[in-house]
């Protein structure tokens, strides 16, 4: 039950990536005037700060399970940890380009 309970708050955190994701995308659209100058923002410090913490996080809470000697729950939290490394890189890579 405890395994099922981290899975989903996982596969939560994993939707969250995906959320901030699409709204830092959807900040850096602008208004839509041809002629206007997109405004640069600067890297966004915070923004990087908070793709990263969700893998760390599940990058502990795969050591842990491991630890425990759980290897079915560890093989699950490691592809979670994995997806969400690929989330944040793509995530790092959007708050780079709009910067």
């Amino acid at each position: 039950m405890v395994a099922l309970l981290l899975a989903v708050a996982d596969a939560l955190a994993l939707a969250g990536i995906g959320l901030i994701m699409a709204l830092g995308g959807m900040a850096s659209m602008g208004d839509g005037i041809a002629g206007a100058q997109r405004p640069h923002p600067g890297v966004s410090f915070p923004g990087l700060a908070l793709a990263w913490m969700i893998p760390a996080a599940l990058a502990l809470s795969t050591f842990v399970h491991a630890s425990l000697r759980m290897p079915v729950t560890a093989m699950v939290q490691g592809l979670f940890l994995i997806v969400g490394i690929a989330l944040a890189f793509a995530e790092t890579n959007m708050l780079l380009s709009i910067a």
